[in-house]
């Protein structure tokens, strides 16, 4: 049964997941709040954990296991979820609300998606260079299924920003589609794993990301901007997805 989903997924996703293969292609947006509204995530996010500490022992297994599944069809998915385009984080979340959840039939949640998990991801980049912490590839000196991506001086593992825009999404649209809840939150937390199986992030790194992303979610809800745009995006996804 998961061989067979797999296999439908990827198929489903062909045309888009060439873009994983070529690097992200990160569209511009505009910001519901600036970095100094968002809650500052260092006062409480835990220190990355160092080789030292019992969690990093989880991390490294965790690593060990994503290297086995590289070559199945669950690593096939895990390079295309590389992508961190608005199509592709569409694309895949459309399956689980069982509808053609794309930029051109869902305008209006397409820009408000957007940039909600935009925001979010702004939360963490003055955190990732306060942490420094070295990716799971370059700790360990081994390479990726995504070489293209690979930077030596590229230590910003923690917390996993593609986990941000990922988890914030899951919460975005289940409380748009609740009736897909269970569906949606499978594959956000999927689409986190990924970043474990092809090597670029350790689990601990997904873990404060989801954090992060609750927090900033929770924070959204108090603009008044953003719960303008969230009424006119949940209508949209109710009016259309009738159709699908």
């Amino acid at each position: 049964m998961k061989r067979r989903y797999y296999l439908c997924l990827l198929f489903s996703l062909a045309t888009v997941s060439i873009f994983a293969q070529h690097g992200n292609v990160v569209e511009k947006a505009k910001y519901f709040l600036t970095a100094d509204d968002l809650p500052d995530v260092i006062t409480f996010l835990p220190e990355a954990p160092k080789p030292s500490d019992p969690i990093f022992y989880n991390d490294s297994c965790v690593y060990e296991e994503g290297k086995r599944l590289r070559d199945t069809k669950r690593g096939q998915l895990a390079v295309a979820d590389t992508s961190i385009t608005i199509r592709y984080i569409m694309q895949r979340f459309g399956r689980a609300m069982k509808c053609d959840l794309t930029p051109e039939k869902y305008p209006i949640l397409s820009s408000f998606l957007h940039r909600t998990y935009a925001t979010a991801r702004l939360s963490i980049t003055k955190a990732k260079d306060y942490y420094h912490r070295q990716r799971p590839y370059q700790y360990f000196n081994e390479h990726t299924p995504v070489p293209s991506h690979e930077d030596a001086n590229d230590w910003t593992s923690y917390p996993s920003g593609h986990t941000i825009r990922y988890w914030t999404s899951a919460l975005l649209l289940a409380s748009i589609a609740p009736e897909h809840q269970n569906e949606i939150f499978k594959t956000g937390y999927e689409l986190g794993q990924s970043r474990a199986i092809v090597g670029y992030h350790y689990q601990s790194d997904l873990d404060a990301a989801r954090l992060v992303a609750g927090t900033v979610f929770a924070r959204l809800m108090a603009s008044p901007q953003w719960r303008k745009e969230y009424k006119k995006a949940a209508k949209e996804y109710k009016k259309k997805s009738r159709m699908d």
